[in-house]
């Protein structure tokens, strides 16, 4: 498995590496048109940032293989968490004329205790796969909902991300979550990425006393 991802990294790296220095030498060759340097920088910085998620993303499963990821407890807001995930996906799914809808049922406080950059990463994994794989026009929707817990001082959440997108074969659903796991498909192979989201996400999700499922 690890040979697999190894061969697909390296395609996955060199092609925003190669972005980067194609428009930084063409920024060189021009840097007195300014429309032209703007241009550059936008796809420089959308390259870098496409680079720095598949270096985390790696750093990430490194972690979590030999034991050291550990969760940063401290106090955050439940909507400034659900606007800063509306700020990052709903460009996403503009660029590909989805509709992206955010559901918040019954919440018992605004504010909690918990890891949010955690929090905030299980919610980018999960959406950022549903717009990859959805197609343009489609649906995608975010439900968070608060549900009673048994265990004083705790909160328990309920959040689902529905789409209309590929879909995935009853074979791939029992291997979603292992690490270095990507669907083989001709959608699925135009779609650059680590194949380590979901078992990143499940290991979170483990490390926080919850379940993840899909269907």
């Amino acid at each position: 498995a690890k040979t697999t991802f190894l061969s697909n990294m390296s395609h996955d790296i060199h092609t925003p590496m190669n972005a980067v220095m194609g428009f930084a030498m063409l920024l060189n060759r021009e840097p007195g048109d300014p429309v032209k340097v703007r241009e550059y920088a936008r796809k420089i910085n959308a390259a870098s940032n496409h680079l720095l998620g598949l270096i985390n993303d790696i750093l990430d499963i490194s972690k979590i293989e030999s034991g050291k990821i550990a969760l940063n407890q401290t106090v955050f807001s439940i909507n400034e968490l659900m606007e800063s995930i509306n700020v990052v996906i709903r460009p996403q799914s503009g660029a590909k004329k989805q509709t992206f809808q955010i559901n918040m049922g019954s919440m018992e406080h605004e504010l909690y205790v918990g890891d949010k950059v955690r929090v905030n990463q299980i919610l980018i994994n999960l959406l950022s796969n549903a717009v990859k794989y959805t197609p343009y026009g489609g649906k995608i929707q975010l439900d968070l909902t608060e549900l009673p817990c048994s265990i004083a001082n705790n909160a328990s959440f309920r959040i689902s991300v529905i789409d209309n997108g590929c879909g995935m074969s009853p074979e791939f659903l029992q291997r979603i979550f292992e690490p270095f796991t990507r669907a083989e498909s001709s959608v699925t192979n135009r779609v650059q990425g680590t194949g380590l989201g979901m078992a990143i996400t499940k290991n979170i999700v483990d490390l926080m006393g919850g379940a993840i499922t899909v269907e």
